[in-house]
């Protein structure tokens, strides 16, 4: 919507006084925008900006960060959409920005509001006039101005003033989060990452009238003692976007909308930030890491954001319209996790809160997607209505799955055309170009890697070829030898390709979110110290929706974010069965470097059980069994990860392509390095698939996927950092 400058001159004496800044100053800020109806005490207010389209470094998923903002506001957390103001583009100019601040945030927030403002976009660093060599963060509108030598004035947003705006509000309850980042590292691109920094080294200086604006909130009498910052990444690390299947989107807001579509009443705003800074992490490793921060150390750094959570249960996505006279919905997905969003067409959602409706999605673009009323309820006294809330129900999932390998630009034609005939012959790998969504790239290994790989400094003749990330952080044990061919560097790569495709597809039962198993899982370490680090838990798993409180003080514990767990220390699962049916239990370990392992893998016939025991209702089991000395941490350095997939169900076929991959050997331990981990992976589907049988005959779905009812099975993930 446009600002109008008229109606912002006639109102803007309140907003003068209130801060202490000159009418000439004032009025440079330019146009108005004023949007304001009764609402009743708590007032929530939105003033989200997204800039894709810069003159010379446009980005691609800035507006859609606004987009998975906006929805999140309104369907999760009950914002009104009036209350909710959006700059995109072109609007997202350096005095609309500001100005929208002021009238639409600082005018109308009361005590006791709850105000988030969120910028997507490029940041940068400016030069102080008066000390050329101190650095400013800035935030870059649409407006950008390149500086000349002969003028250095920019036309950026201070960071420092958009903090003395949120401090200038009336309410403690506002909240900045910024998706960017200032560091310009020389180039736009990472691996499929592209970086959100003004792809130039700064040489410009903040305007004049910027650095009276914020002089002159500065003065002001009311400003609150701190303000609080969500934070792509550190002032010295990167922020980045990525390209996913059908939309692009910022690493961190997609992480941070997703977690907070699964948070529940119980959940705080500092837990949710942490578990997705850990899934940004994950994605691009130590080179992004989110942060809460506040503009001033002597306050606390504790957040207390709680007016911003509402009563409701998670949710994986929301209803937004009603069609063809009630007979199919739009949905928005926010909450589904990039994998399972590529693969959910035919999956079924539940209306949460309904008396029975079920939702078959037929088409999806994006995040958006358009779902056939299956069954429920008579509707001559009720109807569906948009923003009801949406939970998976039944997971359908493609028996093809395959490993998307990006081949890098820096591949000569020849090279390009020699890995594509070569991944083609291997089964479920799939090439694609280097500007194509993918799961890894495959690249010669930069001169840099080798001497960090190498540490005699061994120099080795010839092209070198491995794997790397989509962040283009090698993956461990992938470099070849010097001189090998194309050809040869793939089929040399398969084995780790088929298990990095065999993590990827268990990593597809994750379901913390949405199954209503009542179990729970903690990883303790036992040496050298005795404690548990984490718990795991369904967010669904009880009536009320939060989780289920640890049973001792001593298993209390709250970090949720990447554990660092060093090398040689040893490590030990226990699971919890809290429901009302026995439960079984499969342990998978996998790492950087493809390799995977079956934790608790013992034979039918062992009679003590593993894998094939079952964990009766109120029982615990430990992996490794309890009294053993735990689980010795190994493998290369950086994260791994630990997924327990819990069924209602034995994991028959899963046993027996365990028993055909193992050799025999007497005394073995029940941890194995699997020989046939796609195997064993598509086996575990298999088993989760056939668990879930009843209940799609039940749902009336029809499919030769494979069809997981997402109650008869819990997986939870445990992430830790080797150092």
């Amino acid at each position: 919507m446009g600002l109008k400058r008229r109606e912002f001159l006639q109102q803007a004496g309140r907003m003068l006084a209130a801060l202490g800044i000159s009418e000439t100053v004032w009025l440079r800020l330019g146009d108005r925008y004023l949007q304001a109806l009764a609402q009743p005490t708590g007032r929530k207010l939105a003033l989200l900006v997204g800039v894709d389209q810069y003159p010379d470094s446009p980005l691609y998923g800035c507006v859609t960060d606004v987009e998975l903002q906006r929805e999140l506001l309104i369907y999760r957390f009950g914002f009104a959409p009036s209350d909710i103001l959006t700059l995109t583009d072109a609007l997202a100019t350096r005095e609309n920005i500001e100005t929208a601040f002021a009238t639409h945030l600082h005018e109308q927030a009361k005590p006791g509001d709850t105000v988030v403002f969120h910028f997507s976009g490029c940041g940068s660093q400016v030069g102080a006039i008066d000390s050329p060599g101190k650095r400013q963060n800035s935030l870059v509108p649409v407006d950008d101005v390149v500086p000349l030598l002969a003028n250095r004035v920019v036309n950026d947003i201070l960071e420092e003033t958009l903090l003395l705006l949120v401090r200038s509000l009336a309410t403690e309850n506002a909240i900045a989060i910024l998706d960017t980042s200032y560091t310009y590292p020389g180039f736009h691109k990472n691996g499929n990452f592209r970086i959100r920094s003004r792809p130039r080294h700064t040489i410009g200086q903040p305007s004049l009238r910027e650095l009276t604006f914020a002089e002159d909130l500065k003065s002001s009498s009311n400003l609150r003692p701190a303000a609080v910052l969500l934070a792509a990444a550190a002032n010295s690390h990167l922020a980045a976007e990525q390209e996913w299947n059908g939309f692009t989107a910022g690493l961190f807001t997609y992480a941070l909308t997703k977690t907070l579509w699964l948070a529940t009443p119980a959940s705080s705003l500092s837990v949710s930030f942490s578990r997705a800074a850990g899934t940004v992490e994950e994605m691009a490793g130590l080179s992004q890491q989110p942060q809460i921060r506040r503009d001033n150390l002597k306050v606390p750094p504790g957040v207390n954001f709680s007016s911003l959570m509402l009563n409701s249960a998670a949710a994986d996505g929301a209803v937004t319209a009603v069609e063809d006279s009630g007979k199919t919905v739009q949905l928005w997905l926010g909450g589904l996790s990039p994998g399972v969003l590529e693969c959910c067409d035919g999956s079924v959602f539940a209306v949460d809160g309904s008396r029975g409706d079920r939702l078959l999605l037929r088409t999806r673009t994006g995040l958006s997607a358009k779902a056939q009323i299956l069954d429920g309820i008579d509707r001559t006294n009720r109807q569906l209505t948009g923003g009801e809330l949406v939970r998976e129900e039944i997971r359908v999932l493609p028996r093809n799955i395959s490993l998307t390998v990006a081949l890098d630009s820096g591949l000569e034609r020849i090279e390009r055309v020699d890995a594509t005939s070569a991944f083609a012959a291997v089964t479920h790998i799939s090439p694609v170009g280097s500007e194509q969504p993918a799961d890894f790239r495959f690249g010669r290994v930069p001169e840099t890697t080798l001497a960090e790989t190498f540490s005699d400094r061994t120099v080795v003749s010839g092209r070198r070829y491995g794997l790397f990330s989509v962040a283009q952080t090698p993956v461990p044990d992938t470099e070849g030898d010097g001189g090998e061919a194309v050809k040869v560097a793939v089929q040399r790569l398969a084995p780790q390709l088929k298990g990095l495709l065999a993590a990827k597809l268990l990593r597809l039962t994750l379901n913390e979110g949405s199954s209503r198993l009542k179990v729970r899982a903690a990883l303790t370490t036992l040496a050298p110290q005795a404690r548990v680090m984490v718990q795991r838990s369904p967010i669904r798993g009880d009536r009320t929706y939060r989780l289920e409180p640890l049973s001792a003080d001593s298993e209390k514990s709250a970090n949720v974010d990447i554990l660092s767990v060093n090398k040689g220390n040893r490590i030990a699962y226990r699971m919890y069965n809290e429901s009302e049916r026995p439960v079984y239990a499969a342990v998978f370990s996998s790492d950087r470097a493809g390799r995977l392992l079956a934790m608790n893998y013992q034979s039918e016939n062992d009679a003590a059980g593993g894998m094939s025991r079952a964990i009766a209702p109120g029982e615990n089991l430990s992996v490794p069994a309890a009294g053993a000395f735990g689980w010795e941490v190994s493998g290369p350095i950086g994260l791994a990860e630990t997924l327990i997939i819990f069924s209602e169900n034995p994991f028959a076929r899963t046993l027996a392509v365990l028993e055909e991959g193992m050799p025999t050997v007497r005394n073995a331990s029940p941890i194995r390095v699997l020989l046939n981990p796609l195997s064993v992976a598509q086996a575990v589907l298999e088993d989760l698939h056939a668990a879930s049988i009843p209940s799609v005959q039940k749902v009336g779905i029809s499919t030769d996927n494979l069809a997981l009812d997402v109650n008869v099975w819990a997986s939870l993930s445990f992430v830790y950092r080797v150092v």
